[in-house]
């Protein structure tokens, strides 16, 4: 959560600004780092809230597109001579996200107190990657920040279009789900109970699947709080597995075994790796720095302790190569062009050829992800319609045959 500080600074003037952190005394140590004296802190209100919304179900954060603005604002004033925190107060008054704008107004404040920037980053860990905050702070070491927030803007937008080219891929087949859950809810609620009622009129022995809709329509009806009570206490415990470290290694996993998703998910996945070794590469991060921060970024805890596993092996000695073998998540075709890129020192290159063509092998599977999940979809509702048409038309085939015998 963020906290609200007053503090002395080397010269003795009080400065003010806000630290995120879990406490007050692991605040108070943020703030020491800062070079800065702590007078006063106090937890900013409204945050615990926020903080909670945002680390467990992503409300507020700033989107893909937001920091890709940002960063592209970034490159374009830096270039331009623009100095650093003029840069910050003119992209602060352009965002429209307000976590972004509360962060970026504490950085600025940083900023003038003489904190650099990489550092007033890493205090926002929600709204600024760790690959985001550790490039910064080579771009700012080495004088090349401007084409630091250029990779940096070229790699999230190659991103969000990923990731709404999966979107829409998906919109579809999600659409269909929800409308077929609608109706099976409607049928449920006002259908069936209309026909229960038209066939206790007889008093003749249902039919077993006509039985069981009814047993669930009456209990629907009946007990529809608990219905309720049961689908909210699933979703958070979905929600609390999915975020604990066990949950999240096995959900994690089973992405990337869903049919017909999965293996876009995975190669999604890599084609980020790729790119972000090639960035990384390019503005001269060393090569285990550059694989702790992919795996830190790898937003799967799977592929993450892959990349894990290939730095251990380097360290043991291996090559990068042998390295990517060992996780068996690479092609032998881009297992080859890292080979190449390691005897010509063109590393930086061929992952971005690495990353070309993962990212064309998303695209052919996306453009081809409805055509696939349509006949899926259609034996779903073909099976939902055999299963309403058994319940309702048996027990009314039985009783015309039995007023046929009389």
């Amino acid at each position: 959560m963020k906290f609200l500080y007053q503090a002395k600074n080397k010269e003795g003037k009080v400065v003010k600004g806000q630290v995120e952190a879990t406490s007050r005394e692991s605040a108070a140590s943020a703030i020491l780092k800062l070079s800065l004296i702590p007078i006063l802190i106090e937890p900013k209100p409204g945050e615990g809230l926020s903080i909670f919304l945002a680390t467990y179900f992503k409300v507020g954060l700033p989107s893909l597109e937001n920091i890709m603005m940002f960063c592209r604002q970034m490159a374009s004033l830096t270039r331009a001579g623009v100095p650093l925190v003029r840069s910050i107060r003119v992209v602060m008054i352009t965002t429209h996200n307000k976590m972004l704008k509360d962060a970026l107004e504490d950085v600025l404040t940083n900023l003038e107190s003489g904190v650099n920037l990489a550092t007033s980053l890493e205090r926002y860990p929600l709204v600024f990657s760790t690959l985001m905050v550790s490039l910064v702070r080579v771009g700012e070491n080495t004088g090349s920040l401007d084409e630091v927030f250029r990779q940096l803007a070229m790699h999230f937008e190659r991103e969000t279009d990923t990731r709404k080219k999966i979107k829409a891929a998906i919109r579809y087949p999600i659409t269909v789900l929800v409308v077929i859950s609608i109706a099976i809810g409607v049928i449920n609620v006002v259908v069936i109970p209309a026909f229960s009622a038209f066939f206790k009129q007889f008093k003749s022995v249902l039919p077993l699947p006509t039985r069981i809709l009814i047993a669930a329509s009456d209990f629907t009806v009946n007990y529809w709080y608990l219905v309720l009570i049961g689908l909210l206490l699933t979703f958070m415990f979905l929600v609390y597995l999915v975020n604990s470290p066990e949950g999240e290694m096995v959900y994690d996993r089973l992405k990337l075994r869903i049919p017909l998703v999965g293996g876009i998910i995975k190669k999604a996945l890599l084609a980020r790796f790729a790119r972000m070794f090639a960035l990384c590469m390019k503005t001269g991060v060393p090569l285990l720095q550059s694989i702790q921060l992919i795996a830190r970024s790898a937003d799967n805890v799977f592929i993450y302790k892959k990349i894990v596993g290939m730095r251990a092996d380097i360290e043991r000695g291996e090559s990068l190569t042998t390295a990517a073998n060992n996780t068996g998540m690479f092609t032998e075709l881009v297992l080859q062009m890292m080979l190449i890129g390691e005897e010509t020192g063109e590393i930086d290159k061929l992952f971005d050829e690495v990353a070309h063509f993962y990212e064309e092998e998303v695209d052919y599977q996306v453009s081809r992800l409805g055509a696939s999940i349509e006949p899926v979809l259609i034996v779903c509702i073909g099976g939902i319609v055999l299963i309403l048409a058994l319940g309702v038309f048996l027990p009314m085939w039985n009783l015309s045959q039995v007023a046929m015998s009389r």
